[in-house]
């Protein structure tokens, strides 16, 4: 091949963002290093959140897991609680081989609650 039919020929193999001639690495690898691979990825679980805003901040009650609720002055505290309260609830039944006490259906959301959808992995 020429060098103008090299050139077309690297265009077709460009995706898209690509920039030409940019080194491609095989999967698994990074830079000199293979990833180690995961034979058990860690669970997840969702966690179904409803948010309200109130004088002192904001609330928290989680929908399909009985008994957890938080307040914190942010969001980000907020989700933060209850992650923790939700991993510790989860945890443990399931390091006894067992379920966690989901709620199913979820308790229905109040008007004044925002529904959030949290992916928690232990």
């Amino acid at each position: 091949m020429n060098s103008e039919e090299d050139s077309q020929a690297a265009e077709k193999n460009i995706g898209a963002g690509e920039q030409p001639n940019s080194p491609r690495l095989p999967i698994g690898l990074v830079g000199d290093a293979k990833l180690l691979p995961i034979d058990d990825p860690p669970p997840a679980f969702g966690c179904i959140v409803y948010l309200s805003r109130q004088s002192t901040g904001m609330k928290a009650r989680v929908a399909n897991l009985p008994g957890i609720e938080a307040t914190a002055g942010d969001q980000r505290a907020l989700l933060g609680k209850i992650v923790q309260q939700f991993k510790a609830a989860v945890q443990d039944p399931i390091s006894r081989g067992e379920q966690p006490a989901w709620i199913d259906p979820p308790l229905p959301k109040q008007p004044d609650e925002q529904k959030v959808f949290l992916p928690v992995h232990l």
